[in-house]
């Protein structure tokens, strides 16, 4: 092969080369890519869900494409128990749940203290409240003794109220002997067992089909996890007790968490504060509508005088000062000035 034919093969060679080096690229940039997944109760559809897919999107976006958050709602990889398990032993990275759903978490039990009826008195106070110092080293335990952080608090749940097949429910002592469907956070089992009702541990998946065939008569939650759920088709009964605000919490296996660079945990962060306001800002909207969504599908709804409610429950909490929580815990959170 003389000189000329020779140089032009190298560059036939080359120019080869570099459309396999741009073809093989996307693999590589694929292969860069990191995916998680992130798990809820909540079902698909609902605000919560918009708030996940915000989240996901912020991800993507702002990485770059180095990573990608895969949602699964409706507990499909898991209900509260077990995507709290599943973080601890690293089968699932990340979750979106209520903040009290820590409690189930070691340390976390002074968490309950979130759960005491009429402690907050709004969304946006509750989570000024739980986003500021008397909480984070609350949070910073729970990470440590469970290897579950919860890295970020946003997306306000509508105020608690209850929902029964039979009713109305207007004073305490309407729910004797009433078996609910409470959460897995000591202070709700100790509020209801104190108005005379019986708890029963249902998850959230579960409660349409218990209520349909009274395995329980009732739940407490708000609109927007109620009605996304359609407990309304089996539960003809509304109560607005507004007993509690709660916010969610954005939790990861802690292992994961402290694996991530300093500007990927501000990313994380900065994507579950996109996540929370969608939330806040959706579910604000289904609140706005949620009696007249319930009247339509013919449930009875009752805004009762709560002064007899707030009577029942005003030391619901004292069996758990200095155990659970330290001692002046509760009017501590109550004295806040954010607390309004």
């Amino acid at each position: 092969m003389d000189h000329l034919n020779r140089r032009k093969m190298l560059r036939l060679m080359g120019g080869g080369a570099m459309i396999a080096g741009a073809v093989a690229m996307p693999g590589i940039l694929r292969a860069q890519t990191r995916e998680l997944r992130i798990g809820t109760p909540y079902p698909n559809g609902g605000n919560m869900h918009q708030g996940l897919l915000k989240f996901a999107e912020t991800i993507a976006l702002e990485s770059g494409g180095r990573y990608k958050v895969n949602v699964f709602t409706d507990s499909q990889i898991g209900d509260i128990q077990p995507l709290l398990t599943g973080m601890q032993l690293g089968t699932v990275d990340m979750a979106l749940l209520g903040m009290s759903n820590a409690t189930i978490l070691k340390g976390g039990g002074s968490l309950s203290v979130a759960a005491v009826p009429y402690l907050f008195k709004s969304k946006t106070g509750t989570e000024k409240v739980v986003n500021g110092p008397l909480f984070a080293d609350i949070f910073e335990n729970v990470a440590k003794e469970s290897g579950v952080r919860v890295y970020a608090l946003g997306g306000a749940r509508s105020p608690r109220a209850l929902q029964t097949v039979r009713g109305p429910i207007n004073v305490p002592d309407d729910l004797k002997d009433m078996r609910l469907r409470v959460p897995p956070v000591e202070l709700y089992r100790a509020m209801f067992a104190k108005l005379g009702a019986k708890a029963v541990p249902t998850g959230l998946s579960d409660v349409y089909l218990a209520l349909s065939k009274g395995q329980v008569e009732g739940q407490d939650n708000g609109f927007d996890v109620s009605l996304i759920f359609k407990w309304h088709e089996v539960a003809k009964f509304w109560s607005a007790i507004d007993h509690s605000f709660e916010t969610n919490g954005w939790y990861m296996n802690n292992r994961l968490w402290e694996s991530l660079s300093a500007d990927d945990k501000a990313l994380f962060r900065k994507a579950a504060a996109a996540g929370g306001a969608d939330i806040t800002r959706l579910g604000d909207e289904v609140d706005r509508n949620g009696v007249e969504a319930l009247k339509q599908n013919g449930v009875a709804y009752t805004k009762p005088d709560l002064a007899p409610w707030r009577a029942a429950l005003a030391d619901v909490h004292q069996p758990f000062e200095g155990k659970l929580w330290p001692a002046g815990f509760v009017e501590k959170i109550r004295a806040l000035p954010e607390n309004v």
